[in-house]
């Protein structure tokens, strides 16, 4: 079994991709040991674990799968940031507050899709939960208005 280094980086970022449902992709600059650490601590404070992968591999490893659009997000460091408990409820905000000093948040990998900051601008948070129950009301809200509009309508012969 060949253990070479690239080959194995890019099976672990592709069991990476396929194990985790919804991850961040941050991009940060290198840190001195000092500062790193009390990022790392920071990170676990959060309940987040972290990968970080070589940026060519990972480079030529959305290059040559169905993320090939987003191989340009890979422009240096980056750090691919997962919760580590299965939470029903995720605060956006919140992680992208905190982690606003170090790093800056460039895309969120959800359900085998990649939504940019813009796709994300107004969620507030992660919940599937709440995401179908705004949806229900909102159909109910127009389903009602239909009918409204419709009932009143005289058809005439």
């Amino acid at each position: 079994m060949d253990f070479n280094l690239k080959n194995y980086q890019i099976v672990k970022l592709k069991k990476y991709f396929k194990n985790n449902d919804l991850f961040f992709v941050y991009q940060s600059v290198k840190l001195s040991l000092t500062k790193w650490t009390q990022t790392e601590q920071n990170l676990k404070k959060l309940r987040l674990s972290y990968y970080k992968p070589l940026n060519r591999t990972t480079a030529k490893t959305f290059q040559n799968s169905v993320y090939k659009k987003f191989s340009s997000l890979i422009g240096g460091f980056i750090l691919l940031i997962t919760t580590d408990s299965k939470v029903s409820k995720l605060n956006l905000e919140s992680i992208i507050k905190n982690l606003r000093p170090s790093f800056n948040l460039v895309s969120v990998k959800l359900n085998n899709k990649i939504y940019s900051l813009s796709q994300l601008k107004d969620m507030k948070d992660l919940s599937y939960k709440k995401s179908v129950f705004n949806l229900h009301k909102t159909l109910d809200k127009h389903l009602k208005t239909t009918y409204l509009l419709t009932s009143k309508k005289k058809i005439s012969k």
